[in-house]
């Protein structure tokens, strides 16, 4: 069993002395997944797909449930395993929970095969009056992060990740704001008027994989350690997650 470890420095620790009065940085202390955390699902697909059920080790069993009519097919992971999105049915429907903070955290690694226009790599909302979401942009032909309601939008475009390797995408929004990762650097981050609380008032979907809008394509590729949280992560813990470190394997919680 995989089990993700979040980075965290004491601030006795931050830096070393290494002579001549200069310093050193220190690793990032390693912080296992505990209860709350804000975490409330992580997917590593390590486990066989039974019955398009996904196991949850993030110790909240929050498992989920994969679109495929056909059954769900594993491929090579960044990590171990990884599940194939196959850009037909494919997608996995994630539990309202994560509505439920001041601010959501979803972050996963990805190889897409192909991009289509306004595929999507995640969507919360309802897809007409309250939405975030993150995939192909039409127009700019990049990866683009949008939040919007009744209270404002924000847009965030970054280039969009290659196909055939893996990159790491991180989004959050809450607390006031709205940011985006690539690879564990900070693309942007912007002020954001939209809270959870206005999404989760109108959602009807949280998906990853496929979007709210019934007309746009679902991702084509594969993902990996798919983790999601109801609070806001800090950049330091996003780059942590990007590092892909893992615990050592463990019991259940």
């Amino acid at each position: 069993m995989k089990k993700i470890i979040i980075g965290i420095v004491s601030a006795a620790s931050l830096f070393a002395l290494t002579g001549c009065g200069t310093t050193k940085e220190a690793p990032l202390l390693p912080y296992t997944i505990h209860e709350g955390d804000g975490v409330i699902g992580y997917y590593t697909f390590e486990e066989e797909i039974v019955d398009n059920e996904v196991v949850d080790h993030s110790g909240q069993e929050m498992n989920v449930y994969t679109g495929a009519l056909d059954g769900s097919v594993l491929v090579e992971g960044k990590d171990g395993q990884a599940l194939q999105f196959n850009g037909e049915d494919e997608y996995l429907t994630i539990d309202s929970e994560l509505l439920s903070g001041e601010g959501v955290t979803i972050a996963g690694w990805v190889n897409p095969s192909s991009w289509k226009d306004w595929a999507r790599v995640f969507d919360i909302g309802d897809g007409s009056q309250c939405d975030v979401w993150c995939g192909m942009d039409f127009n700019t032909k990049m990866l683009r992060m949008d939040v919007f309601g009744a209270a404002g939008n924000v847009t965030i475009l970054s280039p969009l990740p290659p196909t055939g390797q893996w990159t790491h995408i991180a989004a959050t929004f809450g607390n006031g704001s709205a940011a985006l990762y690539v690879n564990g650097k900070l693309a942007q981050k912007l002020p954001c008027p939209v809270k959870t609380a206005d999404i989760a008032a109108t959602a009807t979907g949280i998906y990853i994989g496929r979007s709210n809008w019934a007309a746009d394509p679902l991702f084509n590729g594969a993902m990996d350690n798919v983790l999601v949280a109801n609070r806001v992560f800090s950049d330091v813990q996003i780059a942590q997650l990007a590092l892909g470190a893992v615990a050592p394997e463990g019991p259940a919680k």
